[in-house]
């Protein structure tokens, strides 16, 4: 089986015999949750895993989807969630079944207790696992344009634009990125996606640190948010809430 990257927000030293899946378990028993990446190339097939038996309510997506690269997101993403969460969880991955919850938000149907969070671009793919809490997260290059006309007020709270245009203006399309990423994963954790209206929900930093931030957001005062920098070219966010619906 092809290890995971690193994880993107583990929290103290990786045991140094542990490897990159005893850290996804070693985050999940400490902090309740872990983020890790992957490669598309390395996750895109596994020869003695099914398709179908994977991918479960999402094999009709699959067999519709005739686009090479929209396969093999569908089917890596599923492949390195599946793995990290039989990590989290201490069991063979073969006994890990992933779903589908009302609204269509990917989720965890066995081991019970978990919740999970898939998101992919360009070549990267991008899961999170919680045995305790809901988790969503998102990933973007962190140079894709967003800072054009019309955008920057759809994505921003009045307040975030205020500030944004403070930034020099090298800086403001970063900045976009990372609210776009944070906002996008607190949709997918809450399962509305698009239905959440960004430029309602305010963030500001609350910690900078060398390689993650943590944010606060007067919109979800008992949720996590973190971001950072990961294969030197993404920005990866993750939503971590209450465990409603669990």
């Amino acid at each position: 089986m092809v290890e995971p990257g690193t994880v993107s927000f583990s929290v103290g030293p990786l045991l140094p015999d542990s490897g990159p899946w005893g850290a996804v378990s070693e985050n999940v028993r400490r902090e309740g949750y872990a983020v890790c990446h992957g490669r598309l190339a390395d996750w895109a097939s596994a020869p003695c895993t099914p398709a179908r038996e994977l991918l479960g309510a999402d094999w009709p997506r699959y067999q519709a989807t005739r686009e090479p690269t929209l396969r093999a997101r569908l089917f890596g993403s599923r492949l390195l969630l599946r793995q990290a969460v039989a990590a989290a969880g201490g069991v063979d991955p073969a006994g890990v079944v992933l779903g589908r919850g009302a609204r269509g938000r990917p989720g965890v149907i066995e081991p019970a207790g978990f919740d999970g969070g898939i998101s992919h671009t360009a070549g990267l793919l991008v899961v999170g696992v919680s045995g305790t809490f809901r988790i969503g997260v998102d990933v973007e290059a962190q140079d894709r344009l967003l800072l054009t006309p019309g955008l920057p007020e759809k994505v921003c709270h009045p307040e975030e634009l205020a500030a944004l245009r403070l930034l020099p203006y090298a800086e403001r399309n970063r900045m976009l990125v990372r609210l776009w990423t944070l906002k996008e994963a607190y949709a997918k954790a809450l399962g509305i996606g698009l239905g959440l209206d960004f430029s309602r929900v305010h963030f500001q930093p609350r910690r900078v640190g060398r390689e993650t931030t943590l944010w606060r957001s007067r919109a979800a005062p008992d949720w996590h948010f973190q971001s950072g920098v990961v294969a030197r070219h993404f920005v990866v966010a993750c939503a971590v809430g209450p465990g409603a619906g669990l």
